[in-house]
C-alpha cells in the first residue's frame, strides 16, 4: 500500500463531535504520531481507520479506495494495542499464529511465517512460553509480530 488518506473524517457521540472533519495523508514507509490531549480524538481517529468505528461523515481511502463501510476483518490493518491483548492460555507461538489462523494459513506456510515473525522480534527462543513468563518489553515484541505476520497493508500502534 502506498497511503492511507483521511478526508473530512467526523466522528460524533450523541451531541459531542470527538472527531471534526479531519483530513491527513499518511504515506507508505513514513512514521506519523497523532498527538493531542486527553479527549480530542487521537484514540477514536485510529478506531475509524482500523475499522472498529463507523464515521458518520468523511472517508477513509487505502490507495484511493475507499474502505470506510469495509468490516474490521477484511481491511488488512495489523494493530498493536497498548496492552498488547495477548491471550494469555496460549503460547508466545500461538498468539503470534492466531491472525493467520483465522486468514486459514496452514501447514509449513505457517509455521515459516510465524518463525519468521518471531526472529524479527528476537523472540524465537520464548515460543513455548506463555506471556505471563514475559517481561514487558518481550510481550510487546510479540504484539509487534502478531501484528506484521498476516502481513498487513497498514500497521498502527495504539498508545494513550
Amino acid at each position: 500500500m502506498s497511503e492511507v488518506t483521511l478526508k473530512n473524517l467526523t466522528k460524533v457521540y450523541g451531541s459531542n463531535t470527538v472527531v471534526d472533519h479531519i483530513n491527513l495523508t499518511v504515506s507508505d514507509g513514513t512514521l506519523t504520531s497523532i498527538l493531542g490531549p486527553s479527549g480530542c480524538g487521537k484514540t477514536t481517529t485510529l478506531r475509524m481507520i482500523a475499522g472498529f468505528e463507523v464515521p458518520q461523515d468523511g472517508d477513509i481511502l487505502f490507495d484511493d479506495v475507499s474502505v470506510a463501510k469495509t468490516p474490521v476483518n477484511k481491511r488488512g490493518i495489523g494493530m498493536v494495542f497498548q496492552s498488547y491483548a495477548l491471550f494469555p492460555h496460549m503460547t508466545v507461538y500461538q498468539n503470534v499464529a492466531y491472525g493467520l489462523e483465522q486468514q486459514k494459513v496452514k501447514g509449513e506456510e505457517l509455521k515459516t511465517r510465524v518463525m519468521d515473525a518471531l526472529k524479527m522480534v528476537h523472540m524465537e527462543e520464548f515460543a513455548s512460553r506463555k506471556p505471563r513468563r514475559l517481561s514487558g518489553g518481550q510481550q510487546q515484541r510479540v504484539a509487534l509480530a502478531r501484528a506484521l505476520v498476516i502481513r498487513p497493508v497498514f500497521c498502527f500502534w495504539m498508545s494513550a
